[in-house]
This record gives C-alpha cells, sequence and structure tokens, in this order.
C-alpha cells in the first residue's frame, strides 16, 4: 500500500545526496517507455558514477555560475525514506542566460498521480521566483505525454514550438514540445532588464 501524498517529504538536494538520487534516477528512467508508459526519457539506461559525479558537481555550483542547478527530492514516509520523485531546475551555459532555466522532473511509477508532481513544480516555481529571481522556467516535453502535458499546461507552461522527430528511443519517433513560464509580468520583466 502507497502511504498518502501528504506523508512524502520535498527538501532541497544537498551534494551528499548525490549518490541516492543516482540510483533513484537510474530506476526512474528505466520505467520510460515500459509497461505501458510514455517516453519521457531520452535514454532507457545511466552510468551511476557519471549521473553521481555531474549532480553533485552542478548541486555544488553558485547561481553566477555556468551549468549550475538546484533540486528538490521526494522522499517516500517508508522507513529508509528513499528518494520516489525530483525536481531540478538547471542554468544555461552562459551569462546571458542567466535569467532562465530549465526544469527537469520525474516521479517513480508508483507515486504518480498522487499530486507530487504540482507539489514539485509549486516548490521549484516559487524558488526561482521569490529565491533566485529567474524570470523563466523552460522545459521540454514528449508529445506522447499527455498526463505531463497537462500538468505543466495547468501550472502556466505555455508551449512555443515543437521539434518533431526530436529523438528516437528504442524505435519510438518522438516529437518534442517546448514549453515556457513566464514568472514576472511583463512590466516587472522590462524593470528587471534595466537594473542589468
Amino acid at each position: 500500500m502507497i502511504p498518502s501524498p501528504a506523508l512524502h517529504a520535498i527538501a532541497p538536494a544537498h551534494r551528499s545526496d548525490a549518490r541516492a538520487f543516482a540510483a533513484y534516477l537510474i530506476e526512474h528512467v528505466a520505467e520510460s517507455g515500459r509497461r505501458g508508459v510514455p517516453h519521457f526519457a531520452i535514454a532507457t539506461s545511466l552510468a551511476p558514477d557519471e549521473v553521481e559525479h555531474s549532480a553533485r558537481d552542478r548541486w555544488g555550483k553558485g547561481l553566477d555560475e555556468p551549468l549550475w542547478g538546484r533540486a528538490w527530492l521526494l522522499r517516500s514516509s517508508e522507513p529508509r525514506a528513499r528518494i520516489i520523485g525530483h525536481i531540478e531546475l538547471r542554468g544555461g551555459r552562459f551569462w546571458s542566460e542567466g535569467h532562465r532555466a530549465v526544469v527537469a522532473m520525474g516521479i517513480l511509477g508508483p507515486h504518480t498521480g498522487q499530486g507530487h508532481g504540482r507539489r514539485l513544480l509549486e516548490t521549484a516555481i516559487a524558488w526561482a521566483r521569490d529565491e533566485a529571481g529567474l524570470e523563466y522556467l523552460d522545459l521540454g516535453v514528449f508529445a506522447n505525454n499527455e498526463r505531463a502535458r497537462r500538468l505543466y499546461a495547468g501550472m502556466g507552461f505555455v508551449p512555443i514550438g515543437t521539434r518533431e522527430d526530436a529523438f528516437r528511443v528504442d524505435g519510438a519517433i518522438l516529437d518534442d514540445i517546448q514549453m515556457t513560464l513566464a514568472l514576472r509580468s511583463p512590466d516587472r520583466r522590462a524593470a528587471a532588464a534595466s537594473e542589468r
């Protein structure tokens, strides 16, 4: 029996969480395109050491550094409190895109459809807007992943374009829908731009 969503805790990820995060992420991407689940990942297997090292590196960077990352982990209420979901914001490669971040999110199959995705998004959006001062969040979602598309649209993300035949995974041709969320009104964005 899966505990109620209220018992699952969301907390910021720390560099010390990188190994457990890698184990979770490997389990998660293995679900992509399997047993009736739509494809949601561009790979179905990952190298644990690479995932761990990369996460530790991103999470240790300042927001003024290229390729920074900030993540929040959804942990089960089981005795081990294992990671069952995550959301991560990633900064770009260049200073000139420092007002934006890219969203990556996932939840293990048995824990989907319980409101965790909305909670993770609300957490990351609030931090991006109120603490990091970001102006936009961007993401890509496969066209076949209707549940995720509805969630993102319900949180205010709007589609801005589609890359047709963007990925080919396990013989599936996947269109990638690009979506963005403006975190500030146009007037506040103009004022912030003039301050830079």
